[in-house]
């Protein structure tokens, strides 16, 4: 999955506020967990996949699909209403560049948030991506054995483990030039050495990538990428 979707989910899937509705009543019946729209999908972007953001699991899943994205707004927007869900207004969604839309809504008696991000291609078509994460199964996230150290004043840390990766984000009140000073030093001490490409590094075994950009208020958004690989 595009790093910066997947980014912008774990954040969100990790961030949502999700009361505990408690258990229903006795002799109501709850209504049926929500379904995703049946859409005309040309492929599998990739296979489904469970992660852990920041203690919360995330079921994953990319499929490209024959619908325009101006349909697909309204068209998950009715299916997420229908569906019993909560819907919060547009002041409250996240917002995308480049074309793309997204929408979340929230299952307050099950504790899960769906998100879909819609990013439009050339030909018509659009590129899904959809996130379930289940805050009801939820353990808190443990910083122990972190990839690699985290700056003083680190703050709104992420951590998301995946099959064969861990990603660790946060964001920190320095320049670009302070991160990657930091980095170099602690990552060099740990046995890492840099690559010929930008902000990545390497030793036996795994391979580490750094990025960063400048964030609100004096703040820089950090993303750090942990993958094993062969020997």
């Amino acid at each position: 999955m595009a790093g910066g979707v997947l980014a912008l989910m774990m954040a969100l899937s990790a961030g949502a506020q999700v009361p505990d509705a408690g258990v229903p009543d006795a002799g109501v019946q709850a209504a049926p967990r929500f379904a995703w729209p049946r859409l005309q999908v040309i492929a599998h972007v990739e296979s489904s996949d469970i992660v852990e953001a920041g203690g919360i699991p995330v079921a994953l899943r990319a499929v490209h699909v024959k619908e325009n994205i101006r349909d697909l707004v309204q068209r998950f927007a009715d299916a997420f209403r229908d569906g019993g869900l909560y819907v919060p207004p547009g002041k409250e969604q996240a917002q995308y560049a480049n074309n793309a839309a997204m929408l979340t809504a929230l299952d307050p008696r099950r504790r899960i948030t769906y998100t879909v991000v819609m990013m439009p291609q050339p030909d018509g078509t659009t590129t899904l991506y959809l996130g379930e994460a289940n805050h009801a199964l939820a353990r808190p996230p443990e910083a122990a054995g972190d990839f690699a150290p985290l700056p003083p004043r680190a703050n709104g840390v992420l951590r998301v483990n995946a099959e064969g990766s861990r990603t660790l984000s946060f964001q920190v009140p320095l320049t670009g030039p302070e991160v990657q000073a930091f980095y170099d030093d602690a990552l060099a001490k740990a046995g890492w050495k840099r690559g010929d490409e930008a902000g990545l590094y390497s030793r036996p075994g795994a391979e580490l990538r750094l990025t960063h950009q400048p964030g609100k208020d004096g703040q820089r958004g950090v993303v750090l990428v942990h993958q094993q690989r062969a020997r």
